[in-house]
């Protein structure tokens, strides 16, 4: 398989169910794709800012919007595409962190030195074969892992880790993940077992935050 073809994902029962009823409702419609995607950017842009504590207020959202669009959705995942997202996403130029952070769980942040190197690292093997071999949840779930462990920002780490493991998701050809304020715990721990390389919690709650996807896209023909 070439990265430009499309993989074929099975379905959970529930999400095939979800999406049998969402083709339903489309039939006859016009094309309603700017409708969706719409849709599921504000359910993604105010799930993100409620896990990271932030009121979802219209500049809020608006910031996030544009760093969800600040990298092409084909593009890879890569080392700009991480500095692009927090630039749009803090309306701030100051790139990586020069100084040192300290963290309550086990796993210590990045040396600071090290911080470029660890986020190539992680670019190298999400775009060859081992890491485009893994399932989509999968490929999120190391994104999101790997830079909520690495914290290369002085803020914002969250929200571009989220942003990154959505379009690595997307690119891989599954649902945008919408989490939301309430994944919150169930977040935090699946993040401590991905740490000690225990990534399946982690790809398990992404696989359920795609197929909420399809439930916000009901939502929005329904209403």
């Amino acid at each position: 398989m070439t990265q430009d073809e499309p993989r074929l994902l099975r379905l959970a029962p529930s999400a095939a169910v979800k999406e049998k009823r969402l083709a339903a409702l489309l039939e006859g419609r016009g094309d309603e794709s700017a409708l969706l995607s719409d849709a599921v950017r504000r359910a993604q842009a105010a799930g993100s800012l409620a896990l990271s504590g932030i009121e979802p207020t219209p500049a809020e959202l608006d910031r996030f919007a544009r760093a969800q669009s600040a990298v092409d959705a084909q593009a890879p995942f890569s080392v700009s595409a991480v500095l692009a997202w927090h630039r749009a996403i803090t309306g701030s130029a100051a790139g990586l962190r020069a100084h040192e952070r300290t963290r309550e769980a086990a796993l210590p942040p990045a040396p600071a030195r090290f911080v470029p190197t660890r986020l190539q690292n992680l670019e190298e093997w999400l775009n060859v074969g081992s890491g485009v071999a893994l399932k989509p949840a999968q490929q999120g779930a190391l994104a999101l892992a790997r830079i909520v462990e690495i914290l290369p920002f002085d803020d914002g780490n969250g929200r571009v880790a989220r942003l990154a493991a959505s379009h690595v998701m997307v690119r891989a050809g599954a649902r945008p993940p919408v989490l939301l304020g309430e994944d919150g715990p169930r977040l935090v721990e699946a993040l401590q077992s991905a740490f000690q390389l225990q990534t399946a919690a982690l790809a398990s709650l992404l696989d359920e935050a795609a197929e909420r996807a399809l439930d916000v896209m009901i939502r929005a023909i329904e209403g």
